[in-house]
């Protein structure tokens, strides 16, 4: 086995920057997928929330008709699954930008309800002079507040990711001033790790080639220090057992949840792989030149 030279100064300095890179890899992540509106945009369609989401309009529909006597069909009418999941995704991008402070105002539902009212109207307007129904303020009034309830319970049914709730929230006073900053985290860890490395290489400086096994305990340690909690939570289902009424959100939620998860565990492996190898090749590189030594000695 390899021995290791200035050992304490050199482990010390491995755990600091391991949890410095640690850190790169977190603001990395979030610029890259937590705080980016496309990655739930990818989402929404992947995990099947969308397709869930039409049914549960559907469903909305159906015991709203019962309620109404307006058939089913004449709300649906205008609803398409295309249009039912555009609207999903433009809500979540403005809500997700709003949450990022990268635009002012908070965000609305995409859809135009304008079919939609124009159905309904047009059904109820048949449907009274077929049997004769005086037309009074009440009656109007009754048109009216239909599609006003219907209209924001579907609005409702489309923020699949809670992120109009999110932006509705206290928590968002807070990202708004902390995400556009994100950048700033990011080359401060990536100094920081910089830093740390040629504090290494200077404490080790005589012995260059130490720096390979250095080098790859810092990127061993710190992709196990996240792949421990990312393999549990995706091999016992950790997110499966969030409770939540819709499908849809659940969809979502746990996909966009699992998705982050996947994506760390696939590049700490790799990083993890590239730690062990480094680790290797200190030892190979360590026995030539043992080898070459014990060689010039004869």
């Amino acid at each position: 086995m390899k021995k290791l030279y200035h050992y304490a100064p050199m482990l010390i300095l491995t755990i600091f920057t391991s949890l410095f890179f640690v850190l790169m890899q977190l603001t990395l992540f979030g610029n890259s997928t937590v705080f980016d509106p496309a990655y739930y945009v990818e989402v929404i369609t992947d995990s099947g929330s969308d397709d869930a989401l039409y049914d549960e309009i559907n469903a909305y529909f159906s015991q709203l008709s019962k309620a109404t006597g307006i058939p089913q069909e004449t709300y649906m009418k205008s609803f398409t699954k295309e249009k039912v999941s555009k609207a999903a995704r433009k809500l979540t991008i403005g809500s997700m930008e709003y949450v990022c402070g990268e635009i002012a105002e908070k965000p609305v539902s995409g859809f135009d309800y304008t079919e939609y009212e124009a159905d309904v109207t047009d059904y109820i307007e048949k449907y009274s002079e077929e049997n004769k129904i005086e037309k009074d303020d009440e009656y109007y009034k009754l048109i009216d507040n239909t599609l006003k309830v219907s209209e924001k319970k579907v609005d409702s049914l489309f923020d699949v990711m809670m992120t109009e709730r999110l932006a509705s929230s206290g928590v968002t006073s807070i990202s708004r001033k902390v995400v556009p900053k994100l950048n700033i985290l990011i080359i401060g860890s990536i100094v920081l790790v910089a830093i740390f490395l040629g504090m290494m290489w200077y404490v080790d400086r005589h012995h260059p080639f130490d720096m390979l096994y250095w080098g790859g305990a810092v990127l061993f340690s710190s992709a196990g220090l996240l792949l421990i909690p990312t393999l549990y939570i995706r091999f016992t289902s950790y997110f499966d057992g969030l409770f939540l009424d819709q499908k849809s959100v659940y969809y979502a939620i746990t996909g966009a949840l699992y998705g982050v998860t996947d994506r760390i565990i696939l590049v700490d492996l790799i990083l993890l792989a590239a730690g062990i190898l480094l680790i290797v090749l200190a030892q190979i590189v360590h026995n030539i030149r043992i080898r070459k030594a014990h060689r010039r000695e004869d």
